[in-house]
């Protein structure tokens, strides 16, 4: 998977996973978690919340996919022997 002079590349398939996988931590993340609906706009303190919330989400669906893709190569590789 990983190996010295090897690019590292995520193909469509695991992007194309990896939007409702962001869609579905980010609105747990922001409604759920942190309850973002009893904050306001009117500070730059509560936009910055909303941008690091935004940004562990997409951190958290990233390593979702990367354990994903880990899993589906394992099997790969353990079945084709």
């Amino acid at each position: 998977m990983l190996v010295k002079g090897r690019n590292f590349k995520l193909s469509l398939f695991y992007w194309l996973l990896f939007i409702p996988i962001f869609l579905g931590i980010s609105y747990k993340a922001l409604f759920f978690d942190w309850q973002i609906q009893k904050y306001y706009y009117k500070e730059l303190e509560d936009f910055g919340r909303y941008v690091l919330v935004l940004a562990i989400s997409f951190i958290e669906a990233f390593i979702y996919v990367l354990i994903i893709r880990f899993i589906v190569f394992f099997v790969s590789e353990t079945t084709s022997s």
